[in-house]
């Protein structure tokens, strides 16, 4: 009987010291990936959103890097434009702005390059009171935008909500401290902004989405991946270890928040299925279509810079808008771009107006029917390239409220902006949600105040 109970005592030692040893791996991950998150997050928040550095925190990360909260010190340095997060008092992560380019995580002594011209300012379009008159019930737009900013339990921090009818700007409104100006991150809305730059290079043959050998680096005839096509990256279905489970320790949050060369860490990874077979949705597809991107616009930071703003950002007036790159001078095309609802809401009207904006063609038809064409590997998750879809390859509709043909951007922490053609409507809502933003009744609200 004493046998038996060493025994289990000691297969019990044993599974303690495994778990231990597992959640020390776990940490030795988690903890600088939560640092990088809030010095990466809250550098662009303060330095580029400009919001107190206490209430970004509050609204943006002490909910999502639990229970590493209580042991989180800031500091920031206004004057070199710097901001370091230190968890348990050992683990630091740097992020540095430069203006033109916003916030970038510095590791080791890696140098940046030099910061660009301050963006023109933006010229804002006035509301349309008249248009607003003759095509909405104002008591019940208003009544749905009331809606959409209760607070419930403090999680649901709607910051700004935007409303286009037939391009016309007929409702808007802003938390306390957020205006009409202000750049708000857009997370995986950012996806949507590297299919559309990927479009323009593709329209102009620059880029073909389904050859083979997306990169340089897979162009081995050993090598599985080098049968990855741009396609599959934008879709999804590369096939790619490239994890993404928010556990704080994942290969995405890795080359997010750990890693100088983001696109040069995911090309490295193996694959976890085989090419082109299943649909896992992990930034790190995008990232590497971000630096085709960047190989197409002059393989350079500042080259990139000048040709994205040129192609997309000035023609659709979005002069707030700010894509972030990593240290090795790639933009984070999955996840790093701010803008304000009302330059967020340009991409949407761009959509639904076929590619072209202000009577110049920017993006043809046949890329935007390519984006919105269902990826049958996605099933109910309706996902296009970049774009979420509310209808599936066989007619049904994920959110039934909403009308068939509308299509969506989407990021983290409930960032949407709504394109519904056929009611021209473009619906932005931005904000810091850890619960339901009740985006679906927003929409729902606003269509049923038309006249």
């Amino acid at each position: 009987m004493a046998r038996m109970v060493k025994l289990a005592a000691l297969a019990a030692g044993v599974g303690l010291l495994a778990w231990l040893v597992s959640y020390a791996g776990f940490l030795a991950q988690a903890l600088p990936n939560g640092t990088g998150l809030a010095a990466k997050h809250l550098c662009s928040l303060h330095f580029v959103s400009g919001l107190p550095v206490d209430r970004a925190r509050a609204l943006y990360i002490d909910a999502f890097v639990q229970p590493l909260t209580s042991f989180l010190d800031v500091e920031v340095d206004a004057a070199a434009g710097t901001l370091t997060a230190t968890g348990f008092g050992f683990a630091t992560s740097h992020a540095r702005h430069r203006t033109g380019y916003g916030c970038t995580l510095v590791h080791g002594d890696g140098e940046l390059s030099p910061e660009r011209d301050e963006a023109p300012p933006a010229v804002h379009t006035p509301l349309n009171a008249d248009h607003r008159a003759a095509h909405f019930d104002s008591g019940q737009l208003e009544s749905a935008l009331d809606a959409a900013f209760v607070n419930e339990d403090n999680r649901r921090n709607t910051l700004a909500v935007a409303v286009f009818h037939a391009g016309e700007l007929v409702a808007e409104r802003y938390a306390e401290g957020i205006s009409q100006s202000t750049p708000l991150p857009g997370w995986s809305m950012t996806k949507s902004v590297t299919a559309t730059l990927m479009g323009i290079l593709a329209d102009r043959g620059l880029v073909d989405a389904h050859a083979a050998g997306a990169l340089t680096e897979w162009q081995t005839t050993d090598d599985p991946r080098q049968a990855i096509t741009i396609d599959q990256l934008l879709r999804m279905t590369s096939g790619l270890n490239l994890i993404e489970d928010h556990s704080g320790a994942d290969v995405n949050s890795k080359m997010l928040f750990q890693e100088s060369d983001g696109a040069a860490f995911s090309g490295q990874q193996p694959l976890l299925y085989d090419v082109g077979s299943t649909y896992d949705y992990m930034s790190g597809n995008t990232v590497l279509a971000s630096r085709v991107v960047l190989a197409h616009t002059g393989n350079a930071l500042d080259k990139s810079h000048t040709w994205i703003e040129e192609n997309l950002f000035r023609p659709l007036t979005m002069h707030s808008a700010v894509l972030e790159p990593d240290q090795a001078g790639t933009f984070i095309g999955s996840s790093f771009m701010l803008a304000s609802a009302r330059d967020w809401a340009q991409l949407g009207l761009l959509y639904m107006n076929d590619g072209t904006y202000g009577g110049q063609r920017l993006l043809s038809e046949n890329w935007i029917d390519y984006v919105l064409e269902w990826t049958p590997q996605s099933g109910d998750s309706a996902y296009g390239a970049g774009f979420w879809l509310n209808r599936f390859g066989d007619g049904e509709l994920r959110w039934p409220e909403v009308p068939a043909d509308a299509f969506w951007m989407n990021g983290f922490q409930s960032q949407y902006v709504f394109v519904i053609p056929s009611e021209q409507l473009v619906i932005v809502r931005l904000g810091a949600s850890s619960t339901y933003p009740r985006v679906r009744e927003l929409v729902s609200e606003v269509i049923a105040a038309q006249l």
